[in-house]
């Protein structure tokens, strides 16, 4: 009879374990206070997320796959942040289809503090 007693509780003992070790999603941005923006840097944040994100897989020189939009060096990205394609262009690439999504807002951020600091070479 006491063994009867013992599966309802047993029952609920896992599905509360269950039910608070599910599965989750956690966006570090969201986690740890929002995305850090200063310090953007060619060398050490514009280039590289270039490179992450695949976007010279389209966009290296001669770049003829990317509609002759060059971005693997800081003379040719330098362009179009003055002719004010940077950002823009930035914002539709890379296309969902690409191997690494889009660019998350906190990478859209730094692309923008960057530009908005003057997108010096450094």
């Amino acid at each position: 009879m006491k063994i009867k007693a013992i599966y309802p509780m047993l029952l609920l003992l896992i599905g509360s374990l269950i039910s608070t070790t599910g599965c989750y999603y956690d966006v570090e941005e969201e986690l740890y206070g929002g995305c850090d923006t200063t310090g953007s840097t060619f060398s050490s944040t514009v280039a590289p997320m270039l490179q992450a994100n695949g976007c010279l897989g389209c966009h290296a020189a001669p770049a003829t796959a990317g509609n002759g939009i060059v971005l693997d060096n800081y003379a040719s990205v330098s362009t179009l942040v003055q002719q004010n394609k940077f950002i823009s262009g930035a914002d539709r690439m890379p296309p969902s289809l690409a191997p690494n999504g889009i660019l998350s807002d906190c990478d859209m951020n730094k692309l923008r503090s960057w530009v908005n600091a003057g997108a010096l070479n450094n």
